[in-house]
């Protein structure tokens, strides 16, 4: 494993690339993004209540310095991301159904993505498979001819 972390960092360093984690307070997530950050590795962005996931980085004893935070709740593009959602989903979601959507972690940033905010997204270490593939086949969508 340490191995494969150190060829992926040797691939990504320092080429300004930013991974959306969207479970912002569990632990594991939490100590990667530190780490990613400290070593310059990509710039994560935590997707969580602000003050949550301060404070449970502080009882972890990281800074998260260099680490982005946010909350779909509060962030201030919110209006460009639903507009595009209920574009990208052509009629099968009214703008109240993608405010909804965009409250989850996993559309959230997913959404971030397809906006060009961040060049991907690492989910799974508390949501399922279904939880973090599904945001993905509906606005990002698979090439034609893929099924």
């Amino acid at each position: 494993m340490s191995n494969l972390f150190e060829s992926i960092k040797q691939k990504v360093s320092g080429k300004g690339i930013s991974i959306v984690l969207p479970e912002g307070t569990d632990e594991r997530i939490l100590t990667a993004a530190d780490r990613l950050a400290k070593e310059d590795v990509l710039k994560p962005i935590l997707i969580g209540n602000v003050q949550n996931v301060k404070e449970k980085a502080s009882s972890l004893g990281l800074e998260l310095q260099g680490v982005e935070i946010l909350d779909p709740s509060t962030y201030e593009e919110m209006d460009q991301l639903v507009a595009s959602f209920v574009e990208r989903r052509k009629g099968k979601a009214t703008e109240e159904q993608a405010r909804k959507a965009l409250l989850d972690p996993n559309y959230f940033g997913t959404m971030l993505v397809y906006a060009n905010i961040a060049h991907g997204l690492v989910s799974g270490a508390t949501h399922s498979t279904a939880d973090t593939v599904r945001p993905a086949l509906q606005i990002i969508k698979t090439k034609p001819g893929v099924t």
